[in-house]
Order: structure tokens, then sequence, then C-alpha cells
């Protein structure tokens, strides 16, 4: 159990006060404050003043020092919930920030900040309880520090975590859009990510800008593309000759009735495979968020493993990256071949200028790997409880699911609707 006290190191007059904050057995924090106490008034054994009624100063003192012990336990909370690394210089920046004092703490710049979230993120404590986080995640972070250094070097100027407020997220923005020429979308997840490395400085102690809450990032809605059962029958009775395609299209069906990550779905094999209360399972423990998930055979993937003799489908390549590169472009094709040519608005990436560029396409070209999660969530949804789904997909929320695949709270009405007409049939 966490525990806050004070103690002084001499007793002369007047002579500084520190706080002591033991987190737990073998982790305990010190740091020195501003505060100034006079020794004849301080309990060494309690870590608390003593005769306030002769001690001038000594009521204000002692407000000051449970407002400082509410201070440290709000940003202590804070961070253990959120699973942060805490360390000597987190409870210094506490400290500091109670008292507004800045020093030499580099962390307060936000590109230092940025810089520092990255290094930590292998030992954030998740809300599974794991410790760590995905290559993409680092990815992601990384991107958003180099996009702060190309800000800072376009302005001339540092910029410190609180400078983040709403004209700096305005010009920000204005920055990725107009200058590095980011689709809307992408400066819309940059603004999210900085945000999200600010709000974990003001739970480590830095001070941050009294609109930082305020801002919010946005993802400009756009069609989800995904493939209707039609669409899946077409790609089923398509014959390829080229051996890497019909493998593909296998690969590509299983996907659509499994409902996971590329990243999950290559790497299944029959060690997956098991049986409950006579049904086959699929078992596995997804990559991204280390969610164990079961997932019950669909017929659709009993005929796939039919073929292959109870096995899943070869891979392409041994390597990872690889095997997904070879898939993502082998299912285009399959696509095309299957007939998939209706014009629909979308974006493709531009290999010249590396930005996505939203028009209308043929939809085989807008196929790639990720429509598959979608596909299933989108085809049983209403169908099958969302609470399953879920279970199936590995989405956090309800919300999150919802705004996956494109639906809004309105959709509750029409679900409600047809279950109300199902249950009054017999009337």
């Amino acid at each position: 159990m966490s525990k806050i006290s004070f103690y002084i190191k001499n007793k002369k007059t007047h002579t500084t006060l520190y706080v002591r904050f033991s987190v737990k057995r073998g982790v305990l924090f010190r740091k020195s404050t501003q505060l100034q106490v006079d020794p004849k008034f301080f309990n060494t054994k309690t870590g608390k003043l003593k005769n306030l009624d002769n001690y001038t100063g000594g009521i204000e003192l002692k407000a000051t020092m449970e407002q400082l012990r509410g201070h440290i336990s709000s940003y202590y909370n804070s961070a253990n919930s959120d699973g942060e690394y805490l360390d000597s210089k987190w409870f210094g920046g506490v400290v500091n920030t109670f008292f507004n004092r800045v020093g030499d703490n580099k962390l307060e710049y936000l590109e230092e900040y940025a810089k520092h979230y990255v290094e930590k993120l292998p030992n954030n404590r998740n809300k599974n309880g794991t410790i760590g986080c995905t290559r993409a995640t680092i990815v992601k972070y990384n991107t958003i520090h180099r996009k702060i250094v190309a800000y800072e070097t376009s302005r001339e100027k540092k910029y410190k975590v609180s400078d983040v407020g709403s004209d700096f997220r305005d010009d920000f923005l204005s920055f990725l859009i107009e200058e590095l020429n980011f689709g809307e979308n992408t400066a819309g997840r940059y603004i999210k990510f900085l945000k999200t490395v600010c709000l974990n400085a003001k739970r480590n102690g830095v001070r941050v800008h009294h609109q930082l809450e305020s801002i919010q990032g946005f993802i400009k809605k756009t069609d989800k593309i995904t493939l209707s059962f039609k669409e899946i029958e077409m790609i089923e009775k398509t014959v390829f000759e080229d051996k890497n395609l019909s493998v593909a299209r296998d690969w590509l069906i299983i996907g659509c009735y499994l409902g996971q990550r590329v990243s999950d779905l290559l790497d299944i094999t029959t060690d997956n495979l098991i049986t409950k209360s006579g049904h086959r399972m699929i078992e596995l423990t997804q990559q991204k968020t280390k969610k164990r998930v079961s997932i019950l055979v669909h017929p659709k993937v009993e005929g796939v493993l039919k073929k292959y003799k109870g096995k899943f489908p070869p891979r392409f390549r041994e390597s990872i990256f690889s095997n997904r590169l070879l898939f993502n472009e082998h299912i285009k094709e399959v696509a095309r071949l299957s007939g998939l040519t209706e014009m629909i608005y979308g974006g493709l990436i531009d290999k010249s200028t590396r930005r996505k560029v939203w028009s209308n396409y043929p939809k085989y070209k807008l196929v790639s790997s990720h429509i598959m999660r979608r596909t299933f969530a989108t085809l049983f949804y209403g169908d099958i409880p969302t609470a399953l789904l879920i279970s199936v997909t590995g989405h956090s929320t309800e919300k999150m699911f919802l705004q996956y695949i494109g639906k809004a709270d309105i959709d509750y009405a029409e679900q409600l609707s047809k279950y109300w007409k199902v249950g009054n049939s017999g009337d």
C-alpha cells in the first residue's frame, strides 16, 4: 500500500522539508520541496508538525503539506490506472508541478517528452495486466515524434508541452495538411496521438495547457469496404490457374468467417484447432491486443480445411512480413479475376507521393487483407449478438466496434425492430 510522508535532514533553523513516497515494498521515491520548516515544530518520528498554536505560519504550512499529499496521490492514481512506468523522474516531475517549478527538466519540452514517451512504451502495463506494447504502437509514436521535430524545424521554435492548446493544434494541423500534404484522416489521427502524449506528460507531473482536454483528434467518415455474401460466392466459384492465387483465395475465405487481423490469420495452424462440447473451435491469442479468443469453425472454413486434408492452406513465404505482403498482392488479383470490378469510392496510396488519394476505383483495387475482419463484423452484425461478435474481433468496446463497421447508435432501432417483428410474427 502506498504511503506519503515528510522528513528533514538536519535540525538547522528553517531547514528544507522533504517528501517521501513509498509505492510498495522496495519502491521508494524522495524529493525536496520548496517548503521550509522550523525543526522545533516538526516531529521526526511521525513526520508531522507539532505545537501549531505556538508556530507562526504553522497552520498554513500544514495545509500546504496536505495539499501536496493529495496532489501526489491524484497523480499516482491516474498513472497507476493507466499502467505508466513510475521512476524518480516521474516523482520529481509531480512535485515540481505542484510548486510550478520547472528547473532544468527537459521533459517539459514537447519533442523531448515525445521521445521519452516512446522510450518508456516497452515498460507500460496494459489494462489486461501484460507489460509492453506492439511494434506497430512504437512505430506510430515514433512517427508523431518525427512530425513534432519537423514542425519545430519549420517554425524555428522549440515548444513546451504546456504550449499545446487550441492555437497550437490548429497550426500543427495546418502544417500536416498543407505543408506535409497529409490526408485529413491521417492528420486527425496525429492530433489524437499528440494529445495522448501530452496527457501522459500531465500524469507524470509535467505542466500542460488548460485547453488540452478540449483538443480532439478526428476521422472523416468514409464508406467501409467489405465483401457481400454474393461476392464471397463469386470468389469461391472462380477457378485460378495460378496456385498462389488459389491459396490466397482460400485464406481470404477463411478470413471472412474468422474475423481476425491478417497478423493472426496467417499464423493459424492445426495446433489452434480444439474441440469443446462437441464443437470445433479455433483458439488463439491476438498479437495486437493479447486477448485470448475462441472462434467456432464455420462450415465454409471446414470446407477449405477439407480441401487441404484437414490442414490450413500453405504460406507463400517463411518470412511473416513477406507472407503478408504477397497475400495482399494476390487477393487484389483474386478479386479482379472474380469480377469485383464495380466502381466504388475509396482511398489508394499514390506510390510517387506516398499519400492516399480518394476517388472512384474498381473495387478489386481497394481489396486488402483488412477487408476480411470488417466483412465478418459487417455481415453478421444484427444476426449474431454484438457481444459475441466483439468476443471474436477483439474490439475493446461496443462503441469501437460500431465505429469500425460504420454503424451509428440509431442502428439499435433497426435491430430492435427486427427482433420485435420476429417476436410478433405469431400474433
